[in-house]
């Protein structure tokens, strides 16, 4: 009898791609574009701290982390900015950003990396982003900034049944507002980002495909991301949740929810922009 651990949560992680070098006496590549947003200043030491809440327990978990722009690195022959933490992060946009490379090219911001994704602690999912754009400035409405696709094959979260999980990242505009008012502060000229991870999984077993989520295709994420100009990211809400196919437990004993919702939220306490 085989068993599945998955956890209620799940977690997305950004580590910086393995290519990188963060040397400061690197041969430092010609950037691509040099006009930065004003929306993310990526100024080396400019920091920002934010309160975190799990809206989803009770009680509600609070927490606090710090970001600050470090030193520069070179990812495949392109100079970014590596985003540091002074701990480990709690809240969802900290956790994305630490130990990951961004740039601003034009009026766009783009990350590269290795995103890792555990649907629990039997489901790793990871994946490689090169020059994925998180936030352009002037961008048209609902339009789509940034995505990337593909498929993995994993033999070894359930011994005996293997995992084919299909992936979609995307990020795209989600409008526009004139004034936003988060943990109490009055903003003005902010705007919005929505990301979504999108994936289907199927399990093997003998001679037929289960799927292993309740739907074929599944937003087990969702961030709603808030950009004041002049501020950097504000606030960020993030729903992370899964629905499991309820077929597994006549296949499978299962030892945990079939569905599980948690929402993060994470609000700029303080901030330094150089």
């Amino acid at each position: 009898m085989k068993y599945l651990y998955f956890l209620a949560t799940i977690l997305f992680v950004v580590t910086s791609s393995c290519s990188s070098d963060d040397s400061d006496t690197a041969v430092k590549a010609e950037p691509i574009g040099t006009t930065a947003t004003s929306y993310f200043p990526l100024k080396s030491n400019n920091f920002w701290t934010y309160k975190t809440e799990n809206i989803s327990v009770n009680p509600v978990v609070i927490g606090r982390d710090s970001m600050y722009v470090g030193n520069d690195s070179i990812i495949n022959s392109i100079t970014y900015k590596r985003m540091k933490t002074k701990s480990l992060p709690t809240g969802f946009f900290c956790g994305a950003l630490k130990n990951n490379g961004l740039r601003a090219d034009g009026k766009r911001i783009k990350l590269s990396g290795d995103v890792s994704v555990n649907i629990g602690a039997s489901l790793p999912v990871s994946f490689s982003v090169n020059d994925f754009v998180i936030f352009k400035e002037n961008a048209s409405s609902l339009e789509q900034l940034g995505s990337v696709s593909g498929t993995i094959l994993n033999e070894t979260a359930l011994p005996g049944y293997p995992l084919t999980v299909s992936y979609t990242l995307l990020a795209k505009e989600d409008g526009s507002l004139a004034t936003f008012t988060s943990n109490g502060v009055n903003y003005t000229d902010v705007k919005k980002v929505k990301l979504i991870l999108n994936v289907k999984v199927n399990a093997q077993v003998g001679q037929f495909s289960v799927n292993v989520l309740s739907s074929e295709n599944q937003d087990v994420l969702i961030s709603e991301q808030y950009y004041a100009k002049n501020h950097g990211l504000i606030k960020s809400e993030t729903n992370i949740s899964y629905s499991l196919n309820p077929l597994l437990a006549e296949l499978i004993t299962i030892d945990f929810p079939l569905s599980s919702s948690q929402t993060i939220n994470d609000y700029l306490l303080t901030k330094l922009i150089n």
